[in-house]
Parts: C-alpha cells; structure tokens; sequence
C-alpha cells in the first residue's frame, strides 16, 4: 500500500506511545521524490565548495547540483560567485574542464564568449545581432544566489530564503568554528582529490547513517577488531570493550533546522589533536605543541572539544562533516529515489606537517573511503535497507529511540547512540515537504 504525496502525512509522532516513525514511501515514491527535489533542494542552502578550491582571480571549479550545472569562480575582480554552466544562446556548457584558471570561457558550440563574471563579451560574429541586444545583460550567464560560512560557501536556487547565517544557526555555527580553529591561521584547505561514487539507496538512508552511533558496533566489526589489532600492547588495546561505553559521552544533538550533531570520544586517534601510541614519539610532540596553543588561546574545555570529542555533523538537507579520524566534508546528492551520488573532500589546517598530513590522508582513507573499513559496510546495509523494504509488507520505519518529550523535536539532545537527532532531521524534512513558508517553521 503506499501513500501519496499529495496526503503528506508520512512522518507519524505519538508522544503518548513514545513512537515516531516514517512511511517507507519516503523512501521509494517516485512522488515524493520529485516534491523532494520541489519543496525541499529548490530552496534549501546546499553545499557548493570551499574557498580554497578557487584561492586566486580566474580559478574555477565546475560542479552539479541537482541536476543544474553551475561554475564555482573567483572572478578578475576578486568576488567570489556561481553562475549556470549553459550558454544563453543555445544552451552548451562554455565550460568543459572541471577545474582550472580562465580569463574567459568560451563556447563550443557557436563561439560565444564570456567573462569570469558571467558577462557576454563576444558572439563571434561581424554582423547579425543589434549592437544593443545585451544591453539589460539578458545574454549573461545567470549568477545563482551565493553565500559563506567558514570559507564553506552554499548556494540557494531561491531567493526568499532566509540568509545563510540565519540557517545554520548559533550551533551548527559554532561547530564549523571549532572545526576551523584546528588551524593556527584560521585557515583551512582542501586537500587535492576526492572520493566520488554511488550508492543503491536513497540518499536519506545515508544521512541517517552518517551520524548514527547506534550502529556501529554491530556494523562495523571488522574496523573494531582492526584497531584491536593496531593498538595492541598500547594503554588502547581494548577498542572494541572502550566502544562499548562511548554512549556515555558527548551526544546526539538536533540543533535546529533539520541540522544534527553527533558528539562522541572515541579512542581512534585525531590528527588534530589526540594522539595514539602508534603513531611515535615525533608526532606526539607536535601533538602536544597543538593541544598547548588552543589551551592558550580558548582555555581547557574548548581545547579539549576541539581535540578530543569526534563530531559527525549534518547540515539539512544533504550535507555531511565528519571531523573524526579525519575531517571529511561529504554532499550526498539524490538522483533518483533508489540512488545517490556522493561526493567527498579531506579538509585540513593549512599549516600541518607532512607527516601528520599523511596521516590524515590515510584515515581518510582507511574508514570513510569508498574502499575503506567504514563506507563499504555502510552501502552494504544502505544497499540491503533499499532492496528489503521495497518487497516487504511492513509499510512504517519505527525511528522511536530515545524521543524526547519537547515542544519541538528540531531542537532536541539524547545519547550518542539513541535517534533523536535524526528525528529533528525528519521533523524538518516533513515540514518542508508540506509546504511550510518558511525555513525556520
């Protein structure tokens, strides 16, 4: 039996029953999915890139979001803005490199020629065209609305949205503010590469996942016992038993507007800053070096949530930070309601060694990686979910853990392993997709 979209009422709360649970159609409607794309992508801020892809005048990088091409560029004038990767006159891409630097980008097609800015310089022809055609600027390439935070720059394909600012709000600010501060100059990179892959699942699956603490000791075995194994004859020897109690730390917070944060201490080691036998003597020193600067400069507590508490962050609708093992900036894009694109960058402080730089790269790697410990196991049980629930007569997700008895489950905290975090996320999701007017509720 499924439920149509246009009933909406796929997100079920009873707080006598302690129950939330969602309609598996959420998950397989091909209607859902394109009030989804309607409701929710055509008006929520989504991730495009960070400042230092594009760090001098004419870098570029060329991205896709939700199935509009667009141009991430630092213009010869200094701005940073996007604009639509089609030519206003017969619609090619005037830009095929994904990356790169440009005084101007040319099309193809018919020749066109335009600046970084956006503005048509040149239609390639002597006669045919009144002088004056472009003189409101119809013919240049339209910029999409473009803001930043932390050098992570979203875009908005609405223009009545609340500002950026405004949505990620107080918290989810000041997450992306420690995660910066890992850096003495303030100053974070991208490392070169990415991971790009897909997945058999809808792309909600995966948002769950990302920062689900409940999971991850029957999940992920495998890694537990790698760390076992790594650790051995260390004071962290026994991993898997210290995972047992992580839930009594930190915590699953929804922070408002479908945002969520799972904050947890685990004993996996952090290049920035939590250091582990295995990793030598010559590491702990710059370690500690690190760890002495943040105490100075932001006191004992908030070195020690800088350092020491593992954060696995999402920002409504699709994107993923996990500042653990390494800090990984992950969008997961839907293209269907069965399947997903995912796309990840390693983020790092500028000035690290290049030996911790190794190190961070190899967890990038080793876990969240396509072929690492983490992210196979992961799309093997996403892939199972999709598969299993589109032959099975339960019709309802049952997401009840840990509901909390608040006004507003978009703004709520339980235990590292409970799920009110991703019930704020549905909460958020449910609103939009009916209609509401505005971001905030």
């Amino acid at each position: 039996m499924g439920v149509s979209a246009s009933a909406l009422q796929l997100v079920q709360v009873d707080q006598q029953r302690k129950s939330f649970r969602i309609h598996r159609s959420a998950f397989k409607s091909g209607e859902v999915f394109e009030r989804e794309k309607e409701q929710i992508f055509s008006r929520c801020w989504l991730y495009l890139g960070h400042r230092s892809e594009i760090p001098n005048r004419g870098d570029f990088v060329c991205r896709s979001l939700m199935g509009r091409n667009l141009i991430f560029q630092h213009t010869r004038k200094g701005e940073v803005i996007a604009f639509y990767n089609a030519c206003t006159h017969r619609g090619a891409a005037v830009c095929w490199d994904k990356r790169g630097s440009k005084k101007t980008f040319t099309c193809r097609y018919h020749g066109w020629v335009f600046d970084t800015e956006g503005k048509l310089k040149s239609m390639n022809a002597e006669s045919g065209y009144p002088e004056d055609i472009n003189d409101d600027g119809h013919l240049n390439l339209p910029r999409v609305r473009l803001e930043q935070y932390g050098g992570l720059y979203f875009i908005n394909f609405s223009d009545q949205t609340i500002p950026l600012y405004d949505y990620l709000g107080d918290y989810m600010r000041g997450v992306i503010d420690a995660i910066n501060d890992q850096s003495a100059s303030g100053e974070m990179i991208i490392t070169p590469g990415e991971h790009a892959y897909s997945i058999n699942a809808n792309y909600k699956l995966l948002i769950e996942n990302s920062a689900d603490g409940y999971h991850l000791m029957p999940v992920h075995r495998t890694y537990l016992e790698f760390l076992a194994d790594r650790f051995a004859g260390s004071k962290d020897a026994d991993v898997a038993g210290t995972m047992k109690g992580f839930s009594a730390i930190g915590g699953a917070k929804a922070v408002g507007n479908g945002h969520y944060v799972l904050e947890s201490n685990v004993p996996t080691g952090r290049p920035v800053a939590s250091w582990i036998e295995p990793w030598g003597s010559v590491l702990k020193e710059e370690i500690d070096a690190t760890r002495a600067r943040l105490e100075q400069k932001y006191g004992k507590e908030r070195m020690e949530y800088i350092c020491e508490l593992q954060k696995n962050i999402v920002v409504f609708p699709n994107l993923v930070i996990n500042d653990i093992l390494a800090t990984t900036i992950r969008t997961v894009e839907p293209t269907s309601p069965g399947t997903m694109q995912v796309t990840a960058w390693c983020l790092a402080p500028v000035e690290e060694s290049a030996a911790m730089r190794a190190i961070r790269l190899d967890n990038f790697v080793s876990f969240l990686g396509p072929a690492g410990f983490g992210s196979p196991d992961d799309g093997s049980m996403l892939n199972s979910a999709q598969k299993s629930m589109s032959g099975s007569p339960t019709e309802w997700t049952e997401l009840s853990k840990d509901l909390q008895d608040v006004d507003d489950l978009r703004v709520a905290a339980g235990p590292p392993d409970g799920e009110t975090h991703m019930q704020g996320y549905w909460t958020q999701w449910d609103m939009m997709l009916r209609g509401a007017e505005t971001l905030e509720g």
